[in-house]
């Protein structure tokens, strides 16, 4: 699945503050089968941005693109929503569990409202990977923040999307936690799915040759073969092969309105 963004602006308007442009033409091409980290100070538009890429929030002006339909203008709001249960997983940044479901059944929730079968062993091995087995049983009130992220992260990966994005998949998590998290990560963009992450975690780009571009066009690909930090083994060399992967980092870095 491609995902291509043109030209895209958001504009807030403030109650007797004005306007407040959060995003100002931002133009970009997510190829199938790529890993993208949206980096940047807080406030510069990153989440706004995300809401725009999932069909939650229409932009003031430009297009998104999925597969060559655009978003707001070819799919209807239902469709958008099948979209994101198809297709798409979005892993927001606030809160997003239900207080009255177990960790378990937060996880295996969207699916069963589909009416569909949910493999117990398919959820107890997105568990272990990531640690938090220990409190399925647990509700959200009684675990951690960090435990919270990665039970919406189990959430999404079960959801098994073309697209997966992620907002601060590890903000408030340990170095140990961290490290989990951004190996499943990597685990799930090596079996040919695209995934997208805001982050200020420099560990998911460490050797990654990160330029700064301005607002209305930016975009860096880089092909790896000799990363041996985030990106080395033989899985992701097999991959490249396949596909020529680009692993790519987008820098927010204009000045707030």
């Amino acid at each position: 699945m491609k995902l291509q963004a043109k030209k895209v602006s958001k504009t807030f308007i403030r109650k007797g503050n004005g306007e407040k442009i959060a995003l100002n033409e931002i133009s970009f091409t997510l190829k199938e089968g790529s890993f993208c980290c949206i980096t940047g100070e807080s406030g510069r538009g990153k989440s706004t941005l995300l809401n725009i890429l999932t069909g939650l929030l229409k932009p003031s002006s430009g297009k998104v693109f999925i597969d060559g339909k655009e978003l707001y203008g070819d799919y209807t709001e239902k469709q958008r929503t099948e979209l994101r249960n198809q297709k798409i997983g979005y892993m927001m940044q606030g809160a997003a569990l239900l207080e009255n479901l177990t960790v378990y059944q937060n996880i295996v929730c969207p699916r069963e409202i589909k009416g569909q079968i949910v493999p117990r062993e398919t959820v107890d091995v997105i568990l272990e990977k990531l640690n938090i087995s220990s409190i399925q049983n647990s509700y959200p009130s009684e675990i951690s923040g960090g435990e919270y992220r990665r039970v919406s992260l189990a959430r999404t990966l079960l959801h098994n999307p073309e697209i997966l994005i992620a907002d601060e998949p590890t903000s408030n998590l340990d170095e140990q936690s961290a490290s989990v998290v951004r190996e499943v990560l990597r685990e799930y963009w090596l079996t040919g799915k695209s995934v997208i992450v805001v982050t200020h975690d420099k560990k998911f780009d460490m050797n990654f040759d990160k330029k700064s571009l301005d607002d209305k066009n930016f975009l860096n690909n880089k092909n790896f073969t000799d990363d041996k930090n985030f990106l080395d083994n033989e899985k992701f060399l097999e991959r490249q092969k396949q596909i020529g992967i680009n692993y790519s980092t987008i820098t927010l870095d204009g000045k707030e309105e």
